[in-house]
């Protein structure tokens, strides 16, 4: 490949994280809605997150095995048309059983692109000759904020939850057939395989720390929003802004990311990193004002932002274990905490309430802050 058609592959992969992205902000906006129209509980609501997971985790053998056979490019852009698709099924539901089946058909469309566009990214940064999966990242971040302020705005215009929807997802699908037109379709058989790995002993600690990363992740995306509208007293329009400022944050951290990790070296960035993830939701558990909340959720995205590719970094240099590898064992045991967090918050706000269940998420970032010394090698700058 020539290096304008790298750039124009770089380019088009950019395009799918921002896109995808930009349909989580979408999705995250319109759970307060959803839980609204149909009147559900915290705990009925968590039946349509837990089968969105779901959806996603029960077709990963299968997409390996897809992506490998047909080439990550090819996978990636079905899988995003078939995203933005079925992502317009939720807003049809008329009772909880239509939006957990719509729930698990658009999960299941999200996990198939989510592990295409990440294998067609490796391929493009092969291809560019340095780092630079931090930046696909960010696109995913940038696509969330403005995928969440894009569905504020028009619930503010008064505009229903259908409408949104095919407007949000009628752009997104317009971006993903530009792109499809540029991304590296070659067939990818990478080394190490996609398969799950059971994890060995010296990097159990790394994905439990990724588990804990993502399972606030998990809670900021899914919940953010309906505690700001519930416990913080937010409307309806301005409770988005909580997932907004987090994905702020976060996106422009992981544009400054390597150069945040070469000066405060990996150890300092999970310490300092868990500490302000734990200092933003205590803030917005012990003043649950909307404006403290969401400078509360700003502070999670400041502080998480680097911490999971950090995790992968130290995954890839683990020794003994080749780096595709340990990086798919730390991913695999870390996205558990992505799809199960925001459920799991979900049936305890029904047994403790919210703000409690947020409570918790404080601990999680504690441990993350605490036990990095521990965790990552000596070695580790």
């Amino acid at each position: 490949m020539t290096r304008h058609d790298i750039r124009l592959a770089r380019a088009a992969t950019s395009s799918l994280f921002f896109g995808n992205g930009f349909l989580i902000g979408t999705w995250a906006a319109q759970l307060p809605r959803f839980k609204a129209a149909l009147g559900l509980t915290d705990g009925e609501l968590s039946f349509a997150l837990l089968a969105f997971g779901f959806g996603a985790v029960l077709l990963m053998p299968l997409i390996g095995w897809g992506t490998a056979a047909l080439g990550s490019g090819r996978v990636a852009a079905a899988s995003a048309f078939a995203f933005a698709a079925t992502l317009l099924l939720p807003g049809f539901a008329s009772t909880l059983p239509a939006l957990v089946l719509a729930s698990f058909v658009a999960g299941a469309c999200n996990g198939t692109m989510d592990v295409s566009m990440n294998t067609n990214a490796t391929l493009v940064e092969k291809g560019w000759g340095q780092a630079i999966m931090s930046s696909f990242h960010a696109f995913f971040s940038l696509g969330g904020l403005l995928g969440a302020a894009a569905s504020g705005s028009l619930i503010a215009l008064d505009f229903a939850i259908v409408p949104t929807l095919l407007l949000t997802c009628g752009g997104t699908g317009l971006l993903f057939l530009i792109a499809s037109f540029f991304v590296i379709s070659e067939k990818d058989r990478a080394e190490g395989g996609h398969g799950f790995a059971i994890p060995r002993r010296g990097i159990l600690g790394l994905a439990g720390l990724t588990l804990l990363c993502f399972l606030v992740e998990g809670a900021m995306v899914d919940w953010s929003a309906i505690y700001l509208q519930t416990i913080a007293g937010a409307t309806l329009e301005r409770a988005v802004s909580g997932f907004a400022a987090f994905s702020l944050t976060m996106t422009i951290c992981r544009f400054m990311g390597d150069f945040a990790v070469r000066i405060l070296g990996r150890v300092k960035t999970l310490v300092v990193g868990g500490f302000l993830a734990a200092l933003g939701i205590g803030l917005a558990v012990a003043v649950p004002h909307p404006l403290l909340s969401a400078a509360g959720f700003a502070l999670v995205g400041l502080g998480l932002a680097n911490v999971v590719p950090v995790l992968f970094s130290t995954a890839g240099e683990t020794p003994g274990i080749p780096p595709s590898m340990g990086v798919a064992m730390v991913a695999t045991l870390g996205y558990a905490g992505l799809l199960l967090g925001p459920p799991i918050i979900g049936f305890g706000a029904d047994l403790l309430g919210l703000r409690a269940m947020f409570g918790l998420l404080v601990l999680c970032a504690l441990v993350i802050m605490l036990v990095a010394r521990r965790v990552l090698p000596s070695s580790t700058v």
